[in-house]
């Protein structure tokens, strides 16, 4: 019997299910169970898994190839009726393998599977006209694009700058040792203690409201990962020491190195701190990421000369850091204020 393996709901989001990649080939054995192939959604990689056993007979999905729930994917034969578990159709989400190429399907059965109309409207969705000349964009980049994109047509943004010495960032990085702490630490920490202070940075603006924020004690880190952006949630950082807070960053950006599909899942902060220093930016704009309603971005840090407590000329190592912010949720003092909370809390290490 020739069995239709079709997409499962994956239950993690609305948006379009990518194919990564075939895990199997056609002519092998596979087991209820096993992975058959690798999925991308905005929020997650993962692999879904066959519902029967069998003989993996073809693929009804190239890779790349954007399919939806309910979708024939691959074809089976079975030894009986083969019919697949309503318990068994939801994919479990293990660490995503990196991608390998596979050959094309081939071309279908169409007597075998004995749903001719099916595949016949399936292939004729499946080639399209020819995609125009340019760089492909991954599921989670174009999700990317497109809120940041809204925020910034739909959400009025106004940006604060200020100076920050770094001296007491970098005695308390330096005293660290062996063990360096992570540069966003410090950041992440900072923001975590100066929100518990201005409690209208843990809501976004709704109708005629500030309505709080679901994950409303959390601070995210951007990380950017092979050219896709993640935000990296710390919760509660104001009660965590710098050392706690840096082995978290370090573990998650790690686990998104490795394609961790939990720690890729979209997780909301109260706001996001994006660091450019590292890359020798010493200041930049940073948009907003919905539903938070600020971003703190931390340029380079330069040797620079200020004037000293006693009017004498020094140097020190200091930084520019910008805050954009809603301005439906704040106005110009109150985020000021909170900018300057900030620096505080980065001076008194």
């Amino acid at each position: 019997m020739h069995f239709e393996m079709k997409m499962p709901d994956l239950a993690t989001t609305d948006s379009a299910i990518r194919i990564v990649r075939w895990i199997v080939q056609p002519g092998e054995q596979v087991q209820r169970g096993q992975a058959l192939l690798e999925v991308e959604t905005d929020k997650a990689a993962m692999e879904v898994e066959s519902v029967v056993n069998g003989v993996f007979e073809e693929a009804r999905a190239e890779v790349d190839e954007e399919v939806s729930v309910g979708q024939v994917i691959a074809i089976l034969k079975t030894e009986g009726p083969a019919h697949a578990p309503s318990s068994s159709t939801k994919s479990a989400p293990p660490p995503a393998a990196s991608a390998v190429a596979t050959p094309p399907p081939a071309a279908p059965d169409r007597s075998a599977s004995g749903s001719e109309g099916m595949f016949a409207r399936k292939r004729a969705t499946a080639d399209p006209a020819p995609a125009a000349a340019g760089i492909p964009l991954s599921v989670a980049q174009r999700t990317a694009a497109k809120r940041l994109q809204e925020c910034k047509q739909i959400v009025p943004h106004f940006y604060l700058q200020t100076r920050l010495d770094a001296s007491a960032i970098i005695a308390r990085r330096q005293a660290a040792q062996p063990v360096k702490l992570v540069w966003d630490a410090f950041f992440v920490r900072a923001a975590g203690r100066a929100l518990d202070r201005f409690e209208r940075f843990g809501c976004r603006f709704e109708g005629d409201r500030l309505v709080p924020l679901e994950n409303n004690d959390a601070v995210g880190v951007a990380v950017d990962i092979e050219g896709e952006l993640y935000v990296v949630p710390i919760a509660g950082p104001a009660d965590k020491s710098l050392e706690q807070i840096s082995a978290e960053i370090r573990e998650n950006v790690e686990r998104l190195r490795t394609g961790d599909p939990e720690v890729r899942k979209t997780r909301p902060a109260r706001m996001t701190v994006s660091n450019l220093g590292v890359c020798n930016v010493e200041s930049f704009i940073p948009i907003i990421n919905p539903p938070e309603t600020v971003i703190l971005g931390v340029g380079q840090v330069l040797p620079t000369p200020v004037v000293l407590d006693d009017g004498v000329l020094g140097i020190r190592p200091q930084c520019t850091l910008t805050l954009s912010v809603d301005h439906r949720v704040a106005a110009g003092r109150y985020a000021a204020e909170f900018l300057d909370e900030i620096v505080r809390e980065l001076t008194i290490l």
